[in-house]
């Protein structure tokens, strides 16, 4: 049997696909939220949904393709924007039967090329040898200890000037996440390629469980669109290995993609600098309770003069008319802690915005409000635009207030 190809949309039930117990178990291990059902009558047909995961997984013979529900063309749009809120214009084109693989392999091929139009990023890095001749400085306590008063080798320790530094390690390690994947294009294939003939003297990073961000700076920030996809490919990389029941893959969480899209161009709407404006609690960790048991980290917030004026939460769902109760209590939690009066809640599409929840006894209001993100990028940045006038006027209340006293000393 040859490679078989099953495309499934976020949240849609498949029709029915034949796998084995092999490829079944396999798909259920590497796929977040993948729900595969029996066939009613069969005992090797199956209905899969996946959740909010797409990407593309192969296993043995079958490669699973998940798209999501708004379309490649969104997807890729927050994924450029999220890493470059300048170069958003520069759009790839789609053709009616890309991949989500090519896709991926096309965005990331151009913002590397940006990065590196110049020829690759060098820098110091410091460096430990034992060498014949005496370079940079003698580690004399190595020295002894290993050596035991031998003239040669030297112990030194020094600056070299090399390519082989964490910015291009990252580029590389994402390339290598590429080359895993089995890519029908020839186009694809060559570009990836190119990718790894470019950075083949690169070293992969050693651990791909967290990928550290550097210090950005004028030097290396032209680096820095190609680095945070890079760091994306490498967080949903599926690595094969050999004994195991699955092969290569890349998924990408819907969720994550909406919630860092819509900081990113808040962010820039207002014109918010990231330590304003952070990824997460930042150091700026906030609790429900006095005992700091029952931890707070919303999607959104906004620092200014060491108070929080704003805090916000992302939904990547559907609004059908009402709001579900758990996110309202999220929120009230959220502006409870912050001791603020209102807060967004933005969903990434519904029927229309619901409106605002007024919380009479807590004095607290949610703001309710839906960001359609399968528009075109224009239209869906003038939609930001406008939520970011309602965080300007709701920080500017929450600023012109009269701060409390525990807040003196919580600078950012």
């Amino acid at each position: 049997m040859g490679e078989r190809l099953l495309v499934l949309t976020e949240h849609q039930l498949s029709d029915p696909v034949e796998l084995s117990v092999a490829e079944r178990d396999a798909l259920r291990d590497v796929v977040p939220g993948l729900s595969v059902v029996p066939e009613p009558g069969s005992t090797d047909r199956y209905r899969l949904t996946c959740g909010s995961t797409v990407g593309v997984v192969q296993v043995g013979d079958v490669m699973l393709e998940l798209r999501p529900k708004v379309g490649l063309a969104p997807l890729l749009f927050m994924l450029a924007y999220r890493a470059s809120p300048a170069d958003w214009r520069s759009e790839t084109t789609l053709a009616a039967d890309t991949t989500m693989s090519e896709a991926l392999v096309e965005l990331f091929a151009r913002f590397t090329r940006n990065a590196t139009r110049a020829g690759l990023l060098h820098s110091y890095r410091r460096q430990q040898d034992a060498a014949t001749t005496v370079r940079g400085r003698v580690r004399m306590t190595d020295q002894m200890t290993r050596r035991r008063g031998m003239a040669l080798p030297v112990e030194v320790e020094f600056d070299e000037f090399t390519a082989d530094i964490l910015e291009n390690q990252v580029l590389r390690t994402a390339v290598d996440v590429l080359r895993r994947l089995r890519l029908r294009s020839q186009g694809s294939r060559r570009t990836v390629d190119r990718l790894h003939h470019l950075l083949h003297d690169i070293s992969p990073l050693a651990d791909t469980r967290r990928v550290p961000t550097p210090l950005w700076t004028r030097l290396n920030v032209h680096y820095r669109p190609a680095f945070s996809l890079a760091a994306s490919l490498i967080t949903g990389g599926l690595e094969a290995r050999a004994g195991e029941r699955f092969g290569a893959g890349l998924l990408v969480d819907m969720n994550a993609v909406f919630e860092e899209f819509v900081r990113a161009a808040l962010r820039e709407a207002i014109g918010a600098s990231e330590r304003e404006f952070p990824v997460g609690s930042a150091g700026l960790r906030r609790w429900l309770d006095v005992e700091h048991r029952v931890p707070l980290e919303p999607d959104l917030t906004w620092w200014q003069d060491g108070r929080c004026v704003f805090v916000g939460d992302c939904k990547y769902k559907r609004t059908t008319g009402s709001i579900p109760n758990a996110d309202v209590y999220q929120m009230l939690a959220y502006l409870t802690a912050h001791d603020l009066d209102e807060g967004l809640l933005i969903y990434a599409a519904g029927e229309a915005d619901v409106g605002d929840v007024r919380i009479a006894a807590a004095g607290k209001t949610v703001r309710v409000r839906t960001l359609d993100v399968a528009v075109r990028p224009g239209a869906l940045l003038e939609a930001v635009a406008v939520l970011a006038q309602a965080v300007r006027l709701s920080a500017t209340q929450a600023h012109e207030a009269s701060p409390p006293a525990r807040w003196a000393a919580t600078l950012p």
